[in-house]
């Protein structure tokens, strides 16, 4: 019942325990904390990985700016003729180093040379904004350039980046320069999303509120896709009868500038408003036309199909640092040679936008996970380039949702509540160390593995040391009121004396010693561990409480005093106060001994073996400990021998041993024999030891048989001959094989362990 009342109370906290820190983590700050701190520490834990071959960034940062000439312009107007690289002539002048300023001639250039490279898709994180008429020597200066570049994209599969600014609170994009939009894939935003400590964690895939749109990623995913476009068209024809919007997603080939923005949109929502129907045409196009894509083809579309099906936000997985992606200066993709441009860029999606690697100047930079301690962010165009790569191999990181967020904070609270109050304190702190650790190692593989975050921060620094404490707390306050239990039964046995020290020194009680000479009576219970992992623990302490009151009860009476108490084991102390005390000690040692008899034959599925040591010699009596915690024992070679001894009666198989010098000349009352002389484990000095077996009054005609012929048996052993000695240890274990020193010594000497240097050495 006991046991069953403290599993329902431990039970019951770890419920309160689980709640209270669930309640706590559904406080903001706390969500907020598990973001800004535990999301950097699984990154930078994780470490940086090798970013997808199929994107490559061009950087448009200053140094690129100070490597290419453009011709001088008698009207300031910079064209694209005669570029030179890396050279710096009289007739030429620096790009501006703000890259808002280059030339979209510029831009042309690069195109073409990507084309002619093998690019899939390039993607401008620039922003190619309508400008006003600025008239030069050939016209409008702006028409000439916005034509060049419009040109160049309409040869390639080119996507831009819209921008979109809140009017009379609506969201509306800015005005591009319309021939370039037109000529282009599509042009989308790519809103980064900011957290509230400034640090980017996130990016949307489409925005489906305001301006509905996908984002410049999801669109840039689409275009690297067109292959299986007409795919997508017949997936579209499958699951609507609406013509209208048949004709905005195209013919079935492939879109037409701008129509894939729309087409997007449509797909978007045919798999929102009916997923089961989607399915099923993807199942019948499985069967008849995607088992013919090829391996690489197959991948981008399952990529498109994930990016539809899941939702617009997500969490955006870095790949390392700056600089982690494949990046070509802008300078240097101009000025490479056509072998080392198909190299660098056939088949790959380019990304192209401003991106500073010394960042002196923090300019469309973003502070990251992998933010250095330095400043350094990562660009723009570095974090497009990030979400395009998990939209194209599906590894956003997937956040665990709340409600098992929540559940897992509440398990880890009743966990460590209920196992800290259930195991013992030496088994808690490995445990939970290792539960910690495994639970830390878990959330990590699953991170770097499988893309998972496990929010861990509520749980290890919130969850876990609550449930810690509150069991700790609760377990100190048990055994704080078992032990004063205990020490209040003990102080039935302390002298009077002691106990008037004790209270005229309550402020400082360290000098509280005497030194006496005493007898020292160690006990131990053998059997006491596998009983103890049998009983709870407050069975096994009502049970101790049992045991040790039948052993205390002749120690009080025969005027000797428990010590200390460690366990199952105790010590208790015979002060030389009168000539009969050595009688009053051997008359308790056989009171003890029966109650520890009687004290079984109560308890008989839970029996203790008790074990009595016994030396008589000098010890000091006094306080010892510090910082306000002292106990008042006993201290001395004496004890140490007496426990020795104790221990010497699993090798003799006997219950009492006691020292030749505890007994001087007490022992005509009582029934004792010489054991031997043993170099005790860890003593430099033989002992005579004796067992005390029972007052001569009781002694029994076998008990005096077998000590007569035990004597000369062991004369024999000490002073005689070893043949001698050892026919007459069979004869005598012949007579009585239950005689434990009778088995020892014929052990030992069968197998030539006899006396060293008239002493036995005990291990």
């Amino acid at each position: 019942m006991p046991a069953r009342r403290s599993l329902i109370t431990a039970i019951g906290a770890g419920v309160l325990v689980g709640t209270l820190c669930t309640a706590v983590t559904l406080v903001p700050w706390f969500g907020e904390l598990e973001q800004e701190i535990g999301l950097p520490w699984l990154f930078r834990l994780r470490g940086p990985v090798i970013p997808p071959e199929d994107v490559v960034i061009v950087a448009m940062n200053r140094r690129s700016a100070s490597n290419i000439y453009l011709p001088r312009d008698p009207d300031r107007f910079h064209h694209c003729r005669d570029v030179l690289i890396g050279s710096d002539p009289a007739s030429h002048i620096n790009l501006p180093e703000l890259p808002a300023r280059w030339p979209r001639c510029l831009h042309a250039n690069l195109v073409q040379r990507l084309t002619e490279a093998g690019a899939r898709v390039v993607v401008f994180d620039v922003l190619f904004r309508q400008r006003p008429p600025l008239a030069g020597n050939g016209g409008d200066v702006q028409t000439w350039q916005d034509e060049t570049l419009a040109k160049a994209f309409s040869s390639s599969r080119v996507v831009i980046a819209q921008k979109l600014e809140v009017l009379e609170d609506r969201q509306r994009p800015i005005e591009l320069s319309p021939v370039i939009a037109d000529a282009a894939l599509g042009a989308a935003p790519f809103p980064v999303l900011i957290g509230k400590y400034a640090r980017v964690d996130r990016f949307m895939a489409f925005l489906d509120s305001g301006w509905a749109t996908p984002t410049l990623p999801a669109l840039a995913l689409q275009a690297s896709a067109l292959d299986t476009y007409p795919i997508l068209a017949d997936l579209v024809a499958r699951t609507t009868s609406d013509d209208g919007l048949l004709r905005q997603v195209g013919p079935g080939s492939a879109p037409h500038p701008q129509a894939l923005q729309v087409s997007c949109l449509l797909v978007r929502h045919l798999f929102r408003s009916d997923p089961a129907r989607v399915k099923k045409a993807l199942d019948e196009a499985h069967r008849t036309r995607l088992e013919g894509l090829s391996p690489d083809a197959a991948r981008r579309f399952r990529s498109v199909l994930s990016m539809y099906e899941s939702g617009s936000e997500r969490l955006l997985n870095f790949y390392g640092p700056a600089g982690t992606f494949s990046t070509v200066d802008y300078d240097q993709a101009l000025a490479a040679a056509p072998d080392r441009m198909r190299e660098i860029f056939w088949d790959r999606v380019v990304f192209v936008g401003y991106a500073e690697p010394s960042q002196h100047e923090q300019v469309e930079h973003f502070a990251t996970a992998f933010s250095s301690a330095a400043g350094t962010d990562l660009s723009g165009v570095e974090i497009a380039a990030t979400a395009f790569s998990n939209l194209l191999n599906d590894n956003a990181i997937r956040q665990l949702p709340a409600p098992y967020w929540v559940l897992l904070v509440f398990a880890v609270g009743f966990a460590t509540t209920v196992t800290c109050r259930a195991l013992p304190l030496r088994h808690v702190l490995p445990g939970m160390a290792l539960a910690i650790g495994t639970f830390a190692g878990m959330t990590l593989y699953l991170f770097a593995s499988r893309m998972i975050w496990i929010p861990f921060m509520n749980s290890l620094f919130i969850a876990a040391p609550v449930g810690m404490l509150t069991a700790f707390t609760w377990n100190f306050q048990t055994t704080r009121r078992q032990q004063e239990n205990l020490r209040r039964a003990i102080s039935n046995f302390i002298p009077k004396e002691v106990v008037d020290q004790f209270e005229g020194n309550s402020k400082d009680i360290a000098p509280t010693r005497q030194k006496l000479e005493c007898g020292c009576v160690a006990t131990d219970a053998a059997n006491y561990t596998p009983l103890a992992e049998t009983m709870e623990s407050d069975e096994l302490t009502d049970f101790l409480n049992q045991y040790f009151d039948a052993l205390f009860r002749p120690v009080g009476s025969h005027g000797g005093f428990v010590s200390d108490i460690v366990g199952d084991a105790m010590l208790a102390l015979w002060p030389l106060r009168s000539d009969d005390t050595r009688v009053q000690m051997l008359d308790a040692l056989l009171q003890m001994r029966d109650a520890a008899r009687h004290f079984n034959q109560r308890f008989a599925q839970n029996r203790l073996m008790t074990r009595f040591g016994v030396d008589w010699g000098p010890v000091t009596l006094g306080t010892v400990g510090a910082h306000r915690h002292y106990e008042y024992r006993a201290v001395g070679d004496t004890v140490n021998t007496a426990s020795r001894i104790q221990e010497l009666n699993k090798k003799l198989g006997t219950t009492l041993l006691v020292s030749q010098r505890s007994i001087g000349a007490s022992g005509d009352g009582y029934l004792v024999r010489s054991v031997g002389r043993f170099m005790l484990r860890g003593k430099r000095v033989p002992v005579d030891v004796c067992e005390v077996i029972d007052r001569s009054a009781d002694a029994t005609p076998d008990q005096l048989e077998i000590c007569s012929r035990f004597a000369e048996s062991l004369e024999a052993a000490y002073h005689g001959s070893r043949p001698a000695a050892l026919s007459a240890f069979r004869k005598l274990h012949a007579a009585h094989p239950l005689d434990g020193p009778t088995s020892f010594y014929l052990q030992s000497l069968e197998g030539r362990h006899g006396p060293v240097d008239g002493a036995f050495k005990i291990n």
